[in-house]
C-alpha cells in the first residue's frame, strides 16, 4: 500500500502576524493501493475537506512512499 500527501493551493493561511499568505496547504496523508483509493480515504476521513469547500480538481496528490 503507497503512502500519498494531498495538498492545493485553494485557499489563504496566516502567518504568525496575522498577516494572509497565498501558499499550498496540506489537507492530509493516506494510504491506498492507489491515488483514488488513497483520495477516496481521505474524503472518508476528513469530512470538513468537502464542506469547507475544496474543489476536487484542485486537489494535488504525491506518492511519498511505495510499498
Amino acid at each position: 500500500m503507497n503512502t500519498y500527501i494531498f495538498y492545493t493551493n485553494e485557499g489563504y493561511t496566516a502567518a504568525p502576524n496575522g498577516e494572509e499568505l497565498e501558499n499550498l496547504q496540506v489537507l492530509g496523508f493516506e494510504k491506498g493501493f492507489t491515488k483514488e483509493e488513497a483520495l477516496s480515504n481521505l474524503y472518508t476521513n476528513n469530512e470538513w475537506i468537502k464542506t469547507t469547500g475544496f474543489s476536487e480538481p484542485e486537489i494535488k496528490c504525491y506518492a511519498i512512499s511505495k510499498q
